[in-house]
C-alpha cells in the first residue's frame, strides 16, 4: 500500500514540476515575443536585461551557424533527453526523491524549449545577465530549468 501511495505521489510531484515549468516557459517566451522586439533590450537591474533573440543552435549559440541539420539534432537530443529521464524516474527508488525532482527540472525544460524548435525552429531566448560589458549567454527559463535540474543532481550525487 505504501509503496503504491508513493508512485501515486512521484507522478504527482514530476507532473507538478514539470506543468509549471513549462507554463512559466511558455508564458515567458510569450510575454517577451509580444512585448519586446527581436534585439530589443530592456533594462531590468544593473546586471539584467530582457534582450529578446533567437538562439537556433543549443547552450552559448552552439552550431547556430549551421544549415538546417541542427534543429533535427538539438530535436532527437532533447527527445532523447526527455526519454531517457522519464526511465530513470520511472525506476527510480522511494528515497531518491531529490532525483525525481532534478530530472523533473531537466524534462521540463527539454520539452520547452522542443516546443520553440518544432514550432519556429529556434528557441526564444532573453534572459541576459551582464556585468559592465561583460554578458554571460543568453538564455531563457527552460534553460534555467535544465541548470535547476543538473545542479540538484550533482549536490544529490555529493
Amino acid at each position: 500500500m505504501k509503496n503504491r501511495r508513493f508512485k501515486k505521489s512521484k507522478k504527482w510531484i514530476c507532473l507538478t514540476i514539470i506543468i509549471f515549468m513549462l507554463i512559466l516557459d511558455i508564458s515567458s517566451k510569450y510575454w517577451i515575443t509580444k512585448y519586446i522586439q527581436l534585439y530589443e533590450t530592456k533594462k531590468i537591474f544593473s546586471i539584467l536585461n530582457l534582450f529578446h533573440i533567437h538562439n537556433y543552435g543549443a547552450a552559448f549559440s552552439l552550431l547556430s551557424q549551421q544549415r538546417g541539420w541542427e534543429i533535427w539534432f538539438l530535436s532527437i537530443v532533447s527527445i532523447l533527453t526527455i526519454l531517457v529521464a522519464t526511465r530513470i524516474i520511472i525506476k527510480s527508488n522511494n528515497k531518491e526523491i531529490k532525483k525525481i525532482i532534478a530530472y523533473s527540472f531537466i524534462i521540463a525544460g527539454a520539452i520547452g524549449n522542443l516546443i520553440n524548435r518544432i514550432i519556429y525552429g529556434f528557441v526564444i531566448d532573453f534572459i541576459d545577465l551582464h556585468i559592465h560589458n561583460w554578458h554571460f549567454a543568453t538564455f531563457n527559463i527552460a534553460d534555467c530549468s535544465i541548470f535547476l535540474g543538473i545542479i540538484i543532481l550533482v549536490r544529490t550525487n555529493y
